[in-house]
């Protein structure tokens, strides 16, 4: 299983395309979703319609990013078709959508606080929803320890996704200020989607790397049997 070489960044753009029948797909119906979802124009504050509206786009974003995540996690070994992803958010939905949730309400904590302790959450979990995914039975322990292992890739990598979210930010919010249609929503989110993909991608990779440096400790250390012992014997003590 190879991750990534020099750039986690670099190697993340070339191999997502290894499941590109899954992400492509994905990234456009979640883009024409979040755009038609805006099309009643729903002034915020005023009636349930803004609020059924908000949870309905929350969903699509969920799975949709679970879906994309659930690739992101297989693209190391390979190609990776719906099958794959599919198999992977199934297996894993309930633990996924409990750490997305409660990693949502911590970023709308922050975010009362002022945009810079929103970002700060964001920043130190973004290998914590692609652990919920991979089974990990403590997401947020597995997520710190691959910042651990991987400090100085992490801190790159966080600060250019930091600049391109702001920029993007800006330049989206521009955007759909002078065109305010729901057409400048689905143009912004398929880039945003396409990106978004990118970087979940690189975060993978980076999360892969560690995962299977452990493995590979793991049966480093694994006791063989003796040689005058039998196998069957061996496996019988352990």
């Amino acid at each position: 299983m190879k991750t990534y070489h020099v750039s986690a960044l670099a190697s993340g753009f070339v191999r997502m395309w290894r499941g590109w029948t899954v992400i492509v797909p994905v990234v456009v119906v979640n883009a024409v979703l979040l755009a038609l979802l805006i099309w009643p124009d729903p002034i915020p504050g005023q009636g349930t319609l803004t609020i059924v509206l908000a949870l309905l786009d929350a969903v699509v974003f969920l799975v949709a990013h679970g879906l994309v995540s659930a690739t992101a996690l297989q693209v190391a070994d390979g190609r990776v078709g719906w099958p794959q992803a599919l198999r992977v958010l199934r297996n894993n939905a309930v633990r996924y959508s409990t750490w997305a949730v409660a990693l949502a309400i911590a970023a709308i904590v922050g975010r009362a606080f002022y945009t810079l302790p929103r970002m700060l959450v964001l920043a130190l979990t973004p290998f914590l929803l692609l652990a919920a995914l991979d089974g990990q039975a403590n997401p947020l322990a597995a997520n710190f320890r691959t910042i651990g292992r991987r400090f100085w890739r992490w801190l790159p990598t966080v600060i250019i996704a930091g600049l391109v979210l702001v920029v993007g930010s800006i330049g989206g919010g521009f955007f759909t200020f002078f065109t305010r249609t729901p057409l400048a929503t689905l143009v912004v989110w398929l880039v945003a989607g396409l990106v978004l993909a990118w970087f979940t991608t690189a975060w993978a990779l980076i999360y892969r790397s560690v995962q299977a440096e452990s493995q590979k400790t793991l049966s480093d250390v694994e006791p063989e049997p003796s040689p005058e012992q039998p196998v069957e014997s061996a496996v019988e003590s352990a």
